[in-house]
């Protein structure tokens, strides 16, 4: 079970720095609800955590910060790539 939880906390990371790379911020909400709904349902219905406990709330704001480091991450790697593309010599 903990190999499916790390595949996919890995497969919603891998989304949120997709819509970063990409600046597709709409994207990136669509994303982080579904993850946060996805954990909220398994604290709730696997590990029986009360909705509103501190430590459900503490778990879904390190989720929170997981997403925004990855939209940052990606955000910078597009960045970076889209001046790198530009500053390219044509030749002549």
């Amino acid at each position: 079970m903990l190999m499916v939880l790390a595949a996919g906390l890995a497969v919603w990371l891998f989304g949120c720095g997709y819509a970063g790379y990409h600046r597709r911020f709409g994207l990136f909400v669509v994303v982080v609800l579904a993850g946060l709904t996805l954990n909220f349902a398994w604290m709730y219905f696997g590990l029986s955590a009360h909705p509103m406990s501190p430590d459900a709330l503490v778990a879904q704001a390190g989720a929170m910060m997981y997403a925004l480091s990855a939209l940052g991450v990606g955000w910078y790697a597009g960045r970076l790539v889209r001046s790198f593309r530009e500053s390219r010599v044509d030749p002549q």
